[in-house]
C-alpha cells in the first residue's frame, strides 16, 4: 500500500471502528435479557450472531498464530472469552510485537542482520496455507544448474528419455530396454531396469535372524564430503565390497521448475559420504549403478517415493535390491513410520528437523545441515538389522514379512519419472488446475472467475518454465485463488491484491493484468467449475459408474426443482396495504371470534357432513332485566351510615342459632336484655357456625371443574355495566390482608442518657 493511500484507508478503518464501539456501547447499555425473554425470534437471533462472531475471532486468532510458536485459544462460548483473555492477549501483543519490528525495518531505524555461514540455513518454515522460505524472491544463491553440462530445459514437453549411457548388471540390453511403446496410453520410454527389478531377490542373510552389528559412534567418527570425480571412483571401490549401504537424498524445489538433488549421503557399516550432486559434471555419477544396480548387494532406504524419482531425473540413477524401512515399519504395525521415530525408538537419536527442508544448495555446507544430511544414513543400517529380526520373528510359515517388504520395494524401484505436463484446457495432467480446484473450495466460481483462474493459473506455469523457477516464486496458491475471486480489471487493483508481489510477477504485472482482462472476457459464456467438478467419492463408490463413459454434464443444474416445481422461483412482492385497512381487517378479527378450524381434510368432510344435517336451532330467550338499583339519597350523614356503639336489643336469633343456643339463656322475649357476657358467648358461636358454613359452599365450589364457556367475558368489563352501590362505597384493596394481621409488640420506653425510670410501689 502506498504512503498516499494509508491515510484515508486509516480513516475509514477509524471511522468504522469508532461506529462498532458505539454500537457495542449501546447495546451492552440495554437490558438484553427482558428482549430475550420478551421475543424469541430476537432469542435466536442474538444467538446466532453471537455464535458468529465467536466463529469468526477463532479464524481470525488461528490465522494470526499460523507459523507462530503462540497458541491460538478456541473461542466456543462467551465464557470462554473470559476464561481464554490471556491467550487472546498473547495473540495481539505478538501481532504488535510483528508490526513494531516491521515498522522500525521499513522507516530504517533498524536493519536485518546477516547472519554467519553457520545459522543462515535458510529453513523453511510451514504455515497452514503455504510453505514460506527466507525468499521467494530472486535467489541469493547463484542457480548451480546454469553450470551443468545439460542444461535444464523446461519447454521440452516430451516424454522423458532416461539419460544413461551404460547399464551395468543387465539382463536386457540398453538398447532395446529404451525403445519407447505404449504405456498408460501414452507414448513413453520404459523403466530401463524393470526386468532386473522384478527378477532380483534379496540375498540369503536377509532372511536370517542375526544379533544387529553396531553402528559406530558418531561423534568419534566423521563423513567424507565427495566433491571431485575422482572422490567419487575412490568412494565406489570400496562400496563394492560392501554387503549393505544405505542412501539418503536432499532436495530442492524453490528455485528450480523440477527441483534439484542437491546431496546424497551414502553409508556402509564403517564409513560415511557426503557427495555433492550439484557439480557440473553430476551425470558422471552414473557410474554408481555398479553398485546401485547390483542386486546382490542390498541398498536400505527409507520413504524412498521421491528418491527413486529424483535418482533417475537429475543422475540416471537405479536402484535394484532395494530395502525400505518404511514398508518394514508397517508391516510391524508401528504407531509412527517416520525416520525420526525409529531412530528415536531403536538409536535413542533426537534428529534436529530443523533443516529438513533447508536450501541444500548453500556451499561450503554448514556443519550442522553437514551432520544433519550425515545422521540419516549413519543408523539406517542397524535399524535395518532390527526390522528385519522383528520381521522373521512376526512371520509365520503362510506369510513371510519379509516378501511383504520386498514386494513393496519392488513397487517404489518401478516407479518412472515424466515431466509434469498438463492440458490447459481440461486441467489434467501433473500440476494441473483440475486437481487443485478438486481439493480446494472452489465450488464457488462463477464463469468469469473460473476462466481466470484457468488462465492465470496457465500463466503462472508458462513464467516459472521461463525462469527455473517454482511456482511459488511467481506467486503462492493461495493467490491464484485471490486474484480469481477479485479479478482485477486495473493496474491498482491487481498491485493491491497481489501485495507483497514478488519480482517476478512485478516485472510481468501488465502481462498478468491483460490475461486476467481476456479471460474475464471470454468466461461470460464459458461453463462454471461446478459443470465439470466431479461428483463426492461416496456418490462415484455407491453409483460404481466410470466418470469416462458418462455422456451427460456430471453436475447438471435445473431452473427449477425437481421436487417443488417452480413454488420456490422467485416472486414480485404484493403492494403493502393502507394502514386504515389493515386496522379494519385486525378489528373485524377480534369482533368476530373464529370457530376451531380442522387439521386434516377427513375432519373437515365430517364437519361438512354434521352442518348439512343439523336442525335449525330455536333463537334463545332474551334474559330478563335485573330489577333496577334504588338510587341513594344526594345527601347522607356519617351517623347514617356509621354502626351504633352498642346494642340495646338482643339480635334475633335464626333458627340455627335457636338450636345452638344454651338452655339458660332462652326465655320469654320480654327478659330483661343479656349481659356482656352472654352477649359475646353468643357472637363467638353465631362466628362459629358462618365459618362452618362458608368453609362447607368452598369445598363444593373446588370439586365443581370451571367452565370456560358459560363464564362471563372479562373483557371491557368497565364497560358494560356501572359499578354497584357497594363497589364504589368499598373499592377493591389490596392490602387488606395484611391489615389483619396481630399487631406487634408494644414499643418500649426509650431510655434517654442522663435520665432514670420512676417506678411506683
Amino acid at each position: 500500500m502506498d504512503s498516499a493511500e494509508l491515510a484515508p484507508f486509516h480513516d475509514q478503518v477509524t471511522a468504522a471502528l469508532v461506529q462498532v464501539s458505539r454500537t457495542v456501547g449501546q447495546l451492552a447499555s440495554e437490558d438484553l435479557g427482558f428482549h430475550r425473554t420478551s421475543s424469541a425470534d430476537f432469542t435466536e437471533s442474538l444467538d446466532d450472531q453471537s455464535d458468529r462472531i465467536l466463529t469468526l475471532t477463532t479464524a481470525l486468532l488461528k490465522a494470526a498464530t499460523a507459523g507462530t510458536e503462540v497458541a491460538a485459544p478456541t473461542l466456543d462460548t462467551e465464557d470462554s472469552i473470559e476464561d481464554n483473555w490471556r491467550g487472546v492477549v498473547d495473540v495481539i501483543d505478538s501481532l504488535l510485537e510483528k508490526a513494531d519490528a516491521c515498522l522500525d525495518e521499513f522507516t530504517g531505524v533498524i536493519k536485518k542482520l546477516s547472519p554467519s555461514q553457520e545459522e543462515q540455513a535458510p529453513v523453511v518454515r510451514k504455515t497452514s496455507r503455504f510453505p514460506t522460505t527466507f525468499d521467494y524472491g530472486p535467489s541469493k544463491i547463484p542457480k548451480p544448474q546454469l553450470l551443468f553440462d545439460r542444461k535444464p530445459d523446461n519447454s521440452d514437453l516430451g516424454p522423458f528419455h532416461p539419460l544413461l549411457k551404460t547399464k551395468p548388471h543387465a539382463s536386457i540390453p540398453l538398447e532395446k530396454s529404451l525403445k519407447q511403446r505404449q504405456i498408460d496410453g501414452a507414448t513413453a520410454y520404459p523403466h530401463p531396469y524393470e526386468t532386473e527389478i522384478r527378477n532380483a531377490q534379496y540375498p540369503k542373510p536377509v532372511y536370517k535372524t542375526s544379533p544387529a552389528i553396531d553402528y559406530l559412534s558418531f561423534e568419534g567418527t566423521t563423513a567424507t564430503f565427495v566433491d571431485t570425480l575422482e572422490g567419487v571412483k575412490e568412494m565406489l571401490e570400496e562400496l563394492k565390497q560392501a554387503k549393505e549401504i544405505a542412501i539418503d537424498l536432499e532436495h530442492h524445489d524453490v528455485h528450480s521448475y523440477h527441483g534439484l538433488v542437491s546431496l546424497m549421503q551414502i553409508s556402509t557399516r564403517n564409513k560415511d559420504w557426503v557427495v555433492d550432486t550439484l557439480k557440473p559434471w553430476r551425470e558422471e555419477l552414473q557410474i554408481l549403478n555398479e553398485v546401485f544396480a547390483d542386486p546382490k548387494i542390498l541398498k536400505v532406504l527409507h520413504g524412498s517415493t521421491m528418491d527413486i524419482i529424483w535418482l533417475q531425473r537429475d543422475l540416471g540413477l537405479y536402484v535394484v535390491g532395494m530395502f525400505d524401512t518404511f514398508h518394514a515399519a508397517s508391516a510391524l504395525g508401528y504407531p509412527k513410520r517416520s525416520l525420526k521415530y525409529l531412530l528415536k525408538k531403536f538409536v535413542d537419536f533426537e534428529a534436529d528437523k530443523r533443516y529438513q527442508m533447508a536450501d541444500w544448495r548453500v556451499r561450503p555446507l554448514p556443519s550442522g545441515m553437514f551432520d544433519y544430511a550425515r545422521s540419516d544414513t549413519h543408523y539406517l543400517l542397524f535399524i535395518y538389522d532390527s526390522l528385519r529380526n522383528a520381521l522373521i520373528a512376526a512371520s509365520t510359515p503362510e506369510e513371510s514379512l519379509i516378501d511383504y517388504v520386498q514386494e513393496r520395494s519392488k513397487n517404489e524401484a518401478l516407479q518412472r519419472y515424466e515431466r509434469p505436463v498438463y492440458d490447459a484446457e481440461k486441467g489434467q495432467g501433473a500440476g494441473g488446475w483440475y486437481d487443485l480446484l478438486s481439493r480446494n473450495p472452489g465450488g464457488a466460481l462463477s464463469k468469469e472467475q473460473f476462466a481466470v483462474f484457468k488462465a492465470i493459473h496457465q500463466w503462472r506455469d508458462e513464467v516459472a518454465r521461463a525462469e527455473d523457477e517454482g511456482w511459488q516464486c511467481v506467486f503462492p496458491k493461495h493467490m491464484l485463488f485471490k486474484l480469481a475471486q477479485v479479478m482485477p480489471l486495473d493496474m491498482g487493483t491487481l498491485l493491491r491484491t497481489l501485495s507483497p508481489m514478488t519480482p517476478l510477477t512485478k516485472s510481468r504485472a501488465s502481462d498478468l493484468l491483460a490475461t486476467i482482462k481476456e479471460a474475464h472476457a471470454a468466461g461470460a459464456t464459458g461453463p462454471e467449475w461446478r459443470d465439470i467438478a466431479p461428483p463426492p467419492k461416496g456418490l462415484r463408490t455407491a453409483l460404481a459408474v466410470d466418470m469416462e463413459d458418462v455422456d451427460f454434464p456430471i453436475a447438471e443444474r435445473y431452473e427449477t426443482s425437481q421436487f417443488w416445481g417452480d413454488i420456490l422461483q422467485v416472486q414480485e412482492p404484493s403492494a403493502p396495504a393502507s394502514y386504515s385497512a389493515v386496522a379494519s381487517l385486525e378489528a373485524l378479527r377480534l369482533s368476530l371470534p373464529l370457530p376451531p378450524m380442522p387439521t386434516t381434510v377427513s375432519q373437515a368432510r365430517e364437519k361438512l357432513v354434521v352442518s348439512a344435517n343439523a336442525q335449525p336451532t330455536p333463537a334463545p330467550q332474551a334474559a330478563p332485566e335485573p330489577a333496577p338499583v334504588p338510587e341513594e339519597p344526594k345527601y347522607f350523614t356519617v351517623k347514617d351510615l356509621g354502626a351504633p356503639r352498642k346494642r340495646k336489643v338482643a339480635a334475633v336469633a335464626t333458627p340455627d342459632e335457636e338450636l345452638s343456643t344454651p338452655d339458660s339463656l332462652a326465655g320469654p322475649s320480654d327478659e330483661p336484655e343479656l349481659t356482656e357476657k352472654q352477649r359475646k358467648k353468643l357472637r363467638k358461636e353465631k362466628k362459629k357456625t358462618q365459618k362452618a358454613a362458608q368453609a362447607a359452599s368452598q369445598s363444593e365450589a373446588d370439586s365443581t371443574p370451571f367452565d370456560y364457556n358459560t363464564a362471563d367475558s372479562i373483557l371491557n368489563v368497565a364497560s358494560t355495566a356501572a359499578p354497584s352501590v357497594q363497589q364504589r362505597k368499598k373499592p377493591f384493596n389490596p392490602y387488606a390482608k395484611a391489615l389483619e394481621a396481630p399487631s406487634g409488640a408494644r414499643k418500649q420506653k426509650r431510655n434517654d442518657a442522663g435520665k432514670s425510670l420512676t417506678f411506683r410501689k
